[in-house]
């Protein structure tokens, strides 16, 4: 399993950083994970197509994480192709299209709600991988996914939440967690009124889960302090830069 990211910036953060999105290549298959603004473009520089794209799964209906679908849907509905994608059931896309001036491209998107649950549930069998999904502690309804390949690695993505257990549960004994870290140590309560965690809670998150690597992304202007981590190792994301789980020792 391999993830690359294409976008690891939050709503409002440098705009080198993109809006958070990340290409998961499993198996034969690739996972688009969220489509925030610019992520056609993203998914273009880092050398790949929206052809390459078997799924997408969206974390919850801000725009940092769901604006980008309605490009990718122009190019798909080009292509003569359907995007399967997978989120919680207040998303909207009939709406969001309508807004947009678009709703003849609604025929290019196969949507599959998801009701958020307290409890991992399994959504995606596909043989060589397998989905999770639980839900996330933030504003509005929202998800956090985990994704098994057959080859024994597996990636937890917490979307945008307050630290909760039940991204905890969702990640245990994972190779590789990717949390949110919109605010520094000190801001906590300012984070978690917006529906966001720290560096350090998300350091916390990764200890008890069990994970091995922690990636931090979904920065805001200010630089994440990371504080120690321990026996959690970290990964930092590099735009376009593929990290092979299987190399993670």
């Amino acid at each position: 399993m391999k993830v690359i990211p294409l976008g690891i910036g939050g709503w409002v953060s440098n705009p080198l950083l993109g809006n958070v999105s990340l290409l998961i290549e499993v198996g034969d298959s690739r996972i688009l994970v969220d489509a925030g603004e610019g992520t056609y473009r993203a998914l273009r520089i880092c050398g790949f197509n929206i052809n390459d794209v078997d799924l997408i799964l969206i974390t919850h209906r801000h725009g940092d994480h769901l604006m980008g679908l309605s490009t990718l849907a122009l190019y798909v509905k080009s292509m003569g192709r359907v995007l399967r994608v997978y989120g919680p059931s207040d998303v909207d896309i009939p709406k969001l299209f309508d807004a947009l001036g678009i709703p003849q491209y609604l025929s290019a998107i196969d949507f599959h709600p998801i009701e958020p649950s307290n409890e991992p549930q399994l959504v995606i069998d596909q043989g060589s991988y397998k989905v999770y999904a639980v839900s996330a502690d933030h504003t509005v309804p929202a998800l956090a996914y985990r994704i098994d390949g057959a080859d024994g690695t597996c990636v937890t993505y917490s979307g945008d939440t307050r630290p909760t257990n039940n991204i905890i549960n969702l990640a245990r004994n994972c190779t590789l967690l990717i949390h949110e870290t919109s605010g520094n140590p000190g801001t906590e309560e300012q984070s978690h009124v917006n529906g966001h965690s720290t560096t350090n809670e998300a350091v916390q998150i990764a200890r008890e889960a069990g994970v091995k690597f922690l990636m931090p992304i979904h920065y805001y202007v200010e630089s994440p302090i990371i504080p120690c981590l321990q026996n959690v190792r970290l990964v930092l994301p590099i735009p376009c830069t593929p990290i092979d789980l299987s190399k993670l020792k």
